[in-house]
């Protein structure tokens, strides 16, 4: 069956870039609404349902008012291109074409623009202790190895890589359906504390293409499942960065302390392969930088800090853990039970 105007245009606009404060934001945002009441040929209304689906990946996101606006703007403008040049002619082909707008600019961390999404919560006072009353899990219980039993599922037979040295294989391989607790002996005590590999692997050894064809079960081929997107930010100011991981309308599973001044959050994607991972995370990561979070973090295969193990004397203290993250910001979840059963003890929550 033959796509629809509408889920023409909407498969169009996905892979348009997101308007960003500070990068020709109105710009991006016109071409789109321009793309869909113009080169699509769509009424305001339906349009209007579009630029509301674009304005998601925005930041900061548009108005009603701004988007309504938009729309009735790129309608009454004067176009060079045939009103529906965009559908095609009755081959299929375009009846014509529009040069291609020059590249956004690379995106980068943009300290104001963080900081304006963080006051966006102000009200909140503290954002660890919200982040505590809104995890489904009581963050304050568990050990390294109960978070991996949350995040893998015991009869998945899924494995995980531990490490101490970042560099290496891995020292530990835990198992979903083996390990019950996860000793020190396999843990040495280091400054450098300790990551995990988020994605599932295999457990066995695989030619890595990228180096030589040197054996590995930590690079792609060795992965299983491609669960989780790792969010991490040296640059931000972590009670900013915190803020705006509260904020964001992503499946966040967890969020854990680096041992020092960065922040680690997972988000959950359940891509069905490294093509599509790359396919869910391109129009999150313009976003994503601008806010703060590290370029290179954002790959698919990426280490993270292992919630509740040392690094030194310090803990990499788990902050949120939600094993079925729904993509609601988290700022806007209700309390777990557990937490109202506090206040009705007369442990009064900071946050309403």
């Amino acid at each position: 069956m033959k796509a629809t105007p509408l889920e023409r245009a909407r498969r169009y606009i996905a892979k348009c870039l997101p308007a960003i404060s500070g990068q020709s934001g109105h710009n991006a945002t016109f071409y789109v609404a321009a793309v869909l009441v113009h080169g699509f040929a769509l009424g305001e209304a339906d349009a209007l349902v579009l630029l509301r689906e674009f304005n998601q990946r925005c930041l900061p996101p548009w108005s009603e008012g701004e988007l309504i606006h938009k729309i009735k703007s790129a309608a009454n403008a004067a176009h060079l291109l045939p009103r529906g040049h965009l559908l095609g002619g009755e081959n299929g082909s375009p009846v014509s074409t529009k040069p291609m707008p020059p590249p956004p600019p690379k995106p980068k961390f943009q300290k104001n623009v963080l900081k304006r999404v963080a006051n966006n919560v102000a009200a909140i006072k503290d954002v660890v202790r919200l982040l505590s009353e809104r995890s489904p899990v009581n963050v304050e219980r568990q050990d390294s190895a109960s978070v991996l039993r949350h995040l893998y599922a015991r009869g998945s037979g899924e494995k995980i890589l531990i490490f101490t040295d970042m560099k290496s294989q891995g020292q530990f391989l835990w198992e979903a359906d083996r390990s019950d607790f996860i000793q020190q002996r396999h843990l040495p005590a280091g400054n450098d504390g300790v990551w995990f590999l988020p994605q599932p692997v295999s457990g066995g050894f695989f030619p890595n293409p990228r180096s030589d064809g040197n054996l590995s079960r930590r690079s792609e081929e060795a992965v299983s499942a491609f669960r989780y997107a790792v969010l991490e930010s040296d640059e931000a100011d972590a009670d900013d960065w915190l803020r705006c991981l509260v904020q964001m309308p992503l499946r966040i599973s967890c969020i854990c302390e680096s041992g020092k001044r960065s922040i680690h959050a997972l988000v959950r994607l359940d891509a069905a392969s490294k093509a599509d991972w790359d396919r869910l995370m391109a129009p999150l990561k313009p976003v994503l930088i601008t806010l703060g979070a590290d370029r290179g973090a954002l790959s698919a295969v990426r280490l993270s800090r292992l919630p509740q193990a040392m690094r030194g004397e310090r803990c990499q203290r788990l902050l949120y853990l939600n094993p079925q993250p729904t993509g609601q910001p988290i700022f806007q979840q209700a309390m777990p039970p557990a937490c109202y059963a506090q206040k009705m003890e007369g442990k009064e929550p900071a946050h309403e």
